[in-house]
Order: structure tokens, then C-alpha cells, then sequence
């Protein structure tokens, strides 16, 4: 009874995301499994939309686990008033991420970033938001003084894996009148691949959810549902338990 599993561990191994699934290439063989298969619907535009939109979602989150630590900056940067040039609009975007990229390189380090520019077309007033690695007061306050068009706002990123999920949904909200862009992200971004392996033990998939040694289940996030097909799908997210890793410390140092 074959099925598909997907393991993504995060560089440095603090995360680490198991998904189980059923696909075309791996349909369950037995009669059982099959019954498990939940009543098939009509996919229209609008649930294939919501597909595309959690799968970016599962890939913007595990990309802001990875390449973010707990006090990054959630940067909004607002007009004071509605440009009627949509063109004008992008060109100061790239314009101020330019002038972001300098402001790192002259502190030591690259600007790496995750940006959605939004309200372009939309009844309200332009705005993005770019995530990025912190640097000092100092800094913060060129940032501020380099969007010339408006308010800029900073917040401290939390640097959980139910934070990195929350902004993840908000950057890949639902588009409606043109209100959210695009999202960009630097070429720079740590980007470690999934792995993905087809499983053929018998009585393989098993929705019961076991954290791998020296990691706990995120509950919060971890959940269970179905292909489009109908099939289960498990997702369990997962984090490095710190307090096993206190206990193996104290053990070899014979505490």
C-alpha cells in the first residue's frame, strides 16, 4: 500500500516538517484505504485558487523558519497619500529596496527579504511589507528616513513556528481588487529542498503522529485532510525539543 512522504528539516535542524499523502503516482491499493476516501467535490476555479494559495503558504513558511531568528524586522512602509501612477508606484518600490540593500552591505551583512507590495489597485493607499534580518537602532532609523513617501512602521518578528505560519497566511492572503501583490523574495534566502520518497511497507501510512527523536509536535499547526481526490493527507510540524537536548547535556557532563 504505497503512499508519498515529504521531510523538510531546516538548516541547523530546529524545524522539521513530515507530510504524508497519497498522489496519482501512489493511489492506495487497498480496498480499506479506499474506503477512507472522503466524498469527491466539483474543483472549481475558486478551490483550485485556495489549493494554489496553501500550498504557497506551506512553501513561504517553511523559507521564514529557515531564514529568519526571533527579533527580525517586519517592516511597513506606507504612502501619506494614493499615487495615481501604478508604474510610479513599483519603480519607488525597486528604489527603496535598493537603497535596503546598501544600508545592509555597509553593516556586514545582505539583505536578505521576503516583500508583498499591496493596495496598488485597491481603494486604499500603497503599502508593502518586507521581512528582514535586524541590525542596529542606528540602522533602523536610515530605513525609516529612505521611504520618503510615508509612514514606516517596525515590528519584531517572534521567530516560532506558529509565527512564521501566521506571516506566511498574511503574505499569501486572498487577492481581491487588486489589493496584494506579488510576493518577491532575495535570491540569497537559504532554500533547502524537500525530500520526497515513495513508501511501499505494508500498512505504511499510519495517521498517528510521532515526533522524531528529540523533536515535539507543534499541535497548533499539525493537521490532517485530504487530497483532491479525496485521499488523507497528514502535515505535522515538528520542533527541536530544547529540553531534551539540556537533559543530553547534563548526562555527558555527568551532572
Amino acid at each position: 500500500m504505497a503512499y508519498r512522504r515529504a521531510t523538510w528539516t531546516a538548516k541547523g535542524g530546529r524545524f522539521c516538517i513530515v507530510k504524508k499523502y497519497y498522489s496519482y503516482r501512489a493511489l492506495p491499493t487497498s480496498k480499506k484505504v479506499r474506503e477512507k476516501r472522503a466524498k469527491r467535490q466539483n474543483v472549481t476555479t475558486a478551490t483550485q485558487a485556495e489549493v494554489n494559495r496553501r500550498l504557497r503558504m506551506e512553501n513561504l513558511t517553511r523559507l521564514i523558519m529557515e531564514n529568519y531568528e526571533a527579533g527580525a524586522w517586519y517592516i511597513t512602509y506606507t504612502y501619506s497619500e494614493k499615487p495615481t501612477d501604478e508604474k510610479a508606484v513599483l519603480a519607488e518600490d525597486a528604489k527603496f529596496k535598493r537603497t535596503l540593500r546598501r544600508i545592509y552591505h555597509r553593516a556586514g551583512m545582505e539583505a536578505r527579504y521576503i516583500s508583498v507590495l499591496e493596495n496598488l489597485k485597491g481603494r486604499g493607499r500603497p503599502h508593502g511589507h518586507i521581512l528582514l534580518p535586524a541590525l542596529t537602532v542606528d540602522d533602523m532609523e536610515r530605513i525609516q528616513k529612505a521611504w520618503k513617501h510615508g509612514r514606516v512602521q517596525v515590528k519584531l518578528y517572534g521567530g516560532g513556528a506558529e509565527d512564521a505560519a501566521r506571516m506566511a497566511a498574511y503574505f499569501t492572503k486572498e487577492k481581491i481588487d487588486g489589493c496584494s501583490g506579488r510576493i518577491q523574495t532575495s535570491r540569497n534566502l537559504t532554500r533547502t529542498p524537500v525530500k520526497k520518497e515513495r513508501v511501499t511497507r505494508s500498512e505504511a501510512y499510519r495517521e498517528e503522529i510521532t515526533p522524531p527523536r528529540g523533536y515535539r509536535l507543534i499541535r497548533g499547526l499539525s493537521q490532517r485532510t485530504h487530497t483532491a481526490e479525496g485521499y488523507p493527507v497528514t502535515i505535522a510540524y515538528f520542533e527541536r525539543d530544547t529540553r531534551d537536548m539540556r537533559q543530553k547535556r547534563r548526562k555527558r557532563d555527568g551532572e
